[in-house]
């Protein structure tokens, strides 16, 4: 369809069908694409409005020669997968490219391939069909199609277009550049075959010789690009020369050979001395059995030529492919695609860890990209499969279940470091207090980002919980999945002495709970202490001096006095001494205390005890004997 604008623009019967318009605009070589749903008048009305004055096409990364860019397109329809060139049965090809409705009409037909001239200097008919929507519409219907490019001819040849001497390599890789750029502009993806098309000729050393230097060019360049390579020729001459070419210097063999060979026999194999039976093989022939007549399918009538397909390693069974394995707390995930060429609907895949433990998924996720590759088998062929199985190293493996005819098929297998399901995490420090401990660290459990519960043990019989969700950036910023919330604090009373501490992180879900460590610490008293200094009488007095600290708080205790076991009195240790502030910092110098009392003559018995504050029980500071005048 040629795009004029202010024109009258009338899409195809094919162009609806297919859901997508594509049109040169006029007065350029640029194609414009547009796709639409239920409604075709928006994409008409939006294709109206185009003009290109001056078409520059960026050639997508090839070398492209200057007479190659009037058949590139600016931007590439979404490729088929290299599955579209292949097939194994019965086939065809025709000079033209059907009609779509026509290829709607040979369903009714015995075969499923169709040979299609893409391009080359010598393509015989004009391809008003052949667009990219064309072909992906044959693909939706359950077509696969065959690229052939028909360019220069052997040297010896008839032809106007023939291959120069001395120019082979050249000219091979030009035919295959312009070949890529154009399966491109079709929507013939990478990986596919595209058949060059050497018709026969007089079998010569020169001639030979030319013509498997340029087919080895055109088989690199391929390659080079990313593609498959085939060559069509005539067993006698083409084939034959491709066939002893193995072994020579500088001869580059194509991937697949499309035999020319009007023997009436439908077998791609029997061709010896031409070509023996172990070379190109297996699933890398095809062979054109008969010429061109005339055939009716459907009530409609094309001449074609037959063919017999041997090229599509899968023969029905299903394909596809093991994207990622990725492993989790004690599990395996396993991602891809999976489809089998006999149905459209979902199939399942199976996975296998160590070769024994075994589960089941349908691949019924959708993935687009798998539909647009695949037109006729549609997206929803993605799976994602979750397996339980023990921490350390597992082989997985992947297989396709196969629907009808064929076999299940290998999908491919990784070998993967599965995490532990249980817990983890840190005894970062213990501290002893006051008949106390203090352990500190952090917990964190693989089967959630939630906090966990830490659970503390003192030689292994009194025991406290927690929660580990106190911030701890440093954790946040090494497991940032998990988050920070994952730092513990947990204190215990405890007698005084030497204590083992143990640590355990409390399991949740799969797994079970994991020791942090332990520690050993000396924990010391919670009672008061501090020091009877002096004692010194006076008249009928007597003054006791000292200081004295709880080591439960930093304030000032109570002192108590007794006199001969009966008598008492008390006060606060609250005066200033800088000598006890030097020597215990953290309580400060308020701890000293003097405390007269009134007693008769005669010697007497002076006792003093630090009055205990929270846990602990009050101390002794020592007891003198003194003569009250």
């Amino acid at each position: 369809m040629i795009l004029i604008p202010g024109t009258t623009v009338a899409p195809s019967p094919e162009q609806i069908l297919a859901g997508e318009i594509v049109a040169r605009v006029d007065g350029s070589d640029v194609l414009v694409t547009a796709t639409f749903g239920a409604d075709v008048g928006e994409a008409v009305a939006a294709l109206k409005t185009v003009s290109v004055a001056a078409a520059r096409v960026q050639s997508r990364g090839l070398v492209v020669p200057t007479s190659f860019l009037a058949t590139a397109a600016l931007a590439d329809p979404p490729p088929l997968d290299r599955t579209f060139t292949w097939h194994h049965g019965p086939g065809f090809d025709a000079c033209t490219a059907p009609a779509l409705s026509t290829m709607q009409a040979w369903l009714a037909s015995p075969y499923r391939a169709i040979g299609v001239y893409i391009g080359g200097a010598l393509r015989g008919c004009a391809q008003p069909n052949l667009t990219s929507s064309w072909v992906r519409s044959v693909a939706t219907l359950g077509w696969t199609a065959q690229p052939i490019y028909v360019g220069v001819q052997a040297p010896c040849s008839n032809f106007t277009s023939k291959i120069t001497y001395g120019q082979e390599w050249n000219q091979g890789r030009d035919a295959a550049l312009d070949a890529v750029s154009r399966a491109r502009a079709l929507g013939i993806g990478a990986g596919s075959d595209i058949y060059y098309d050497m018709e026969g000729y007089t079998v010569g050393t020169q001639c030979s010789g030319s013509v498997r230097a340029f087919l080895s060019s055109w088989t690199d360049t391929l390659h080079y690009n990313g593609y498959s390579s085939g060559v069509y020729s005539s067993l006698a001459s083409g084939i034959a020369d491709l066939a002893i070419g193995a072994g020579q210097p500088g001869f580059v063999a194509p991937d697949k050979i499309w035999i020319a060979r009007w023997n009436g026999v439908p077998d791609v194999y029997g061709d010896a001395p031409y070509v023996r039976d172990d070379q190109w093989s297996p699933y890398q022939r095809i062979k054109q059995y008969r010429g061109g007549h005339n055939e009716t399918f459907g009530g409609v009538t094309i001449n074609i030529d037959n063919d017999i397909l041997d090229t599509d390693p899968n023969q029905g069974n299903p394909l596809g492919q093991f994207d990622s394995a990725t492993a989790g707390p004690s599990t395996v995930t396993a991602n891809g695609w999976a489809i089998d060429p006999d149905t459209n609907a979902s199939i399942m895949v199976q996975m296998y860890i160590d070769g024994a433990t075994n589960a089941l998924t349908w691949a019924n996720q959708n993935r687009t990209d798998i539909g647009d590759a695949f037109p006729a088998a549609g997206p929803a062929h993605g799976y994602s499969l979750t397996m339980s199985t023990p921490a350390g190293w597992h082989t997985v493996c992947l297989y396709a279940i196969n629907t009808g005819p064929g076999t299940s098929s290998p999908l491919g297998c990784r070998t993967i470091n599965v995490l532990s399901s249980n817990p983890f995490g840190q005894f970062d420090s213990a501290t002893a207090g006051p008949s106390t401990v203090t352990a500190n660290g952090w917990a964190i459990d693989p089967d959630t980002n939630a906090s966990i519960m830490v659970q503390m043990y003192i030689d292994g019989a009194t025991n406290a919980l927690t929660w580990a969700n106190q911030n701890r950036t440093d954790i946040g910023d090494a497991f940032p999945a998990a988050g920070p919330a994952h730092g513990y604090s947990l204190t215990m009373s405890t007698p005084a002495g030497w204590h083992t501490v143990c640590l355990y992180a409390i399991n949740t879900g799969p797994g079970t709970s994991s020791p942090l460590g332990c520690r050993t610490i000396n924990v010391l008293s919670s009672n008061p202490f501090g020091q009877f200094d002096s004692a010194t009488a006076g008249p009928s007095t007597v003054t006791a001096n000292g200081w004295a600290i709880d080591p439960d708080t930093n304030a000032s205790i109570m002192v108590q006095m007794y006199i001969d076991g009966a008598t008492n009195a008390l006060t606060w240790a609250n005066q200033n001494r800088t000598d006890i502030g030097d020597a215990f910092p953290a309580a400060g110098p308020a701890h000293g205390y003097s405390l007269t009392m009134s007693t008769p003559a005669g010697w007497h018995t002076v006792c003093l005890y630090a009055i205990n504050t929270g846990p602990g029980t009050s101390s002794p500071l020592g007891c003198r004997t003194i003569n009250v005048p």
